[in-house]
């Protein structure tokens, strides 16, 4: 029975799911309990999962410094507000990815979180999970990160339900593209949207985000969490009286 308990433990993983394969979303259908929802990077996750894979990769040998650099400057300008996530930024991260195997990805992502996000998880949002997965809650992960990372994330929270950025795969290797739109901004918004529109009482329900892009997502719901907040967020939450998470 799941009494609501966090673990990060690689040896006693929590979910339905079996080994990552394709597709950016795993959600149950039918539920109409109201939602949690909960972004990654900067909001349970103190930082940017793709800047940290990018240098875990290269510990291992996996990508070259040029890489490395590139993707520094790139995130200094997300950091500032001057660029997004968008399509040329995920096709760089992607080509991480790029002839190998579902199985090594997942391997990878697995040493990943135990290695690099496990000890960078920030402690008052990982206790606000763990009160709505006691509460029996619906928690949903939404999350730009790449698909297999969230999936894996989610696994180890003891999170059944995300959706995240998919990547191709063919014949069982990733090709290095990306399918479909980032979940960010106005997707994010549009996803969790649907789902609201499944439980009915959005003034119960919940969403955990850092940055400016995510207010269309905070004001769908009638209990909106501004993590670490961006200023342009935390201006808006302050106005409004939101809950703020520092």
């Amino acid at each position: 029975m799941d009494d609501g308990r966090i673990t990060t433990s690689r040896e006693t993983p929590r979910g339905p799911f079996g080994p990552w394969v394709p597709g950016r979303s795993h959600l149950l259908t039918g539920d109409t309990r109201p939602i949690a929802f909960f972004d990654l990077d900067g909001t349970l996750v103190v930082g940017q999962t793709q800047k940290m894979l990018v240098a875990f990769m290269r510990a291992r040998g996996l990508v070259p410094g040029w890489f490395l650099a590139g993707t520094a400057l790139w995130f200094l300008g997300y950091k500032l507000g001057l660029v997004a996530p968008n399509d040329q930024a995920r096709k760089r991260g992607a080509v991480l990815f790029a002839g190998r195997t579902v199985e090594e990805v997942s391997d990878l992502m697995a040493d990943f979180f135990e290695e690099r996000l496990a000890p960078r998880l920030f402690p008052p949002v990982l206790a606000e999970l763990g009160r709505h997965l006691g509460a029996d809650r619906r928690v949903v992960l939404l999350s730009a990160a790449f698909a297999p990372l969230v999936e894996v994330s989610a696994r180890r929270l003891g999170v059944r339900e995300f959706v995240a950025t998919d990547l191709e795969v063919a014949a069982g290797r990733f090709t290095g593209r990306v399918l479909g739109s980032p979940v960010y901004g106005g997707e994010k918004a549009a996803v969790a949207a649907n789902l609201l529109g499944e439980a009915g009482r959005t003034e119960l329900c919940y969403a955990y985000a850092d940055h400016d892009t995510d207010l269309e997502l905070l004001r769908l719901v009638g209990e909106p969490v501004a993590v670490r907040p961006r200023p342009g967020l935390r201006r808006v939450a302050m106005d409004k009286g939101w809950r703020i998470l520092e």
